[in-house]
């Protein structure tokens, strides 16, 4: 390896890394270098380091809104998969959850607290620091209306604490894009233990249903413009169905783009692209993509 990081954390690094299979597409290319810091100190020394060296950083959760272009990510991506930053807690009505834990596992905390305000959350994938930085929301609400606080490392390693009136959360956005987020606290409700589960039935259900199979490749391409059916945007553009090779714009799943076979990052990301055009052109809507382009 190359001297760009000291000798004490090189073990943490690998070269050249694959960044498909940490990716819901499972394409893409590969990561210059990345790290599994075990500890805050590793993360924060690897961090400064990489700054110093003038090399860019990421942090990949369970990768289920991310597309890395075929040519693969010029810097360094990070993973927090490492217990240090997976763990949850609750004190009194306040969740402290790691940006590593799932979100499915933070909202079966809650939910197993008897606690409410994030039980509609059930059912979508990624992390819980993905879903902070993308502030995953639905009809009912949002992730952000919840947070209290947010820890995150700076690039220079340094720890920082941003409370509720430094952050700033829209419809699937947040101000949280491009920091380092390791830790978040939410503040939850208390309510009966069956009305709460009926919740998470009925939300769970729900997603599932506008959702492709698990087992399928997909993204999901498109949410639904402010009070608009997707739907309706969709077929009014004559996208509905749209099928280019391996590559199709689900009629059964708005917005949600289905592959198969050796379809390739550039080639879906291409398709995302001809798709906005022509909804742009035939509606003038300019449809928001939550997918993350590296």
């Amino acid at each position: 390896m190359t001297m760009v990081f000291t000798q004490s954390i090189q073990h943490l690094i690998r070269e050249d890394e694959p960044l498909s299979g940490f990716t819901w597409a499972r394409v893409g290319g590969a990561a210059k270098y990345f790290a599994e810091p075990g500890t805050q100190p590793e993360l924060a020394q690897i961090l400064s380091e990489a700054a110093a060296a003038g090399i860019p950083a990421r942090i990949v959760g369970e990768g289920a809104n991310i597309l890395v272009r075929d040519a693969g990510y010029d810097g360094l991506v990070i993973s927090l998969k490492a217990a240090e930053f997976s763990k949850v807690s609750i004190k009194d009505n306040v969740l402290t959850a790691g940006a590593g834990a799932s979100l499915s596992q933070v909202v079966s905390a809650s939910a197993g607290a008897g606690l409410a305000g994030i039980e509609y959350l059930a059912g979508i994938p990624g992390t819980f620091g993905g879903a902070l930085v993308c502030n995953a929301s639905v009809k009912n609400g949002d992730l952000g209306c919840r947070v209290t606080h947010v820890v995150a490392i700076e690039a220079d390693g340094k720890s920082i604490t941003l409370g509720s009136d430094q952050l700033r959360f829209g419809f699937q956005r947040s101000n949280l894009d491009g920091r380092f987020v390791i830790e978040a606290a939410l503040q939850l409700e208390t309510v009966d233990s069956a009305e709460l589960t009926r919740r998470m039935q009925s939300s769970w259900i729900v997603k599932r249903a506008a959702q492709p199979a698990s087992g399928q490749r997909a993204l999901q391409a498109f949410v639904e413009p402010d009070g608009m059916s997707l739907s309706d945007v969709l077929e009014q553009s004559g996208v509905q169905g749209l099928n280019e090779g391996e590559i199709s714009l689900s009629k059964q799943y708005p917005g949600y783009l289905v592959f198969s076979g050796e379809v390739k990052a550039d080639e879906i990301i291409k398709f995302v692209q001809r798709v906005t055009t022509k909804v742009e052109a035939a509606t003038g809507i300019r449809l928001h993509c939550p997918i993350k382009i590296w």
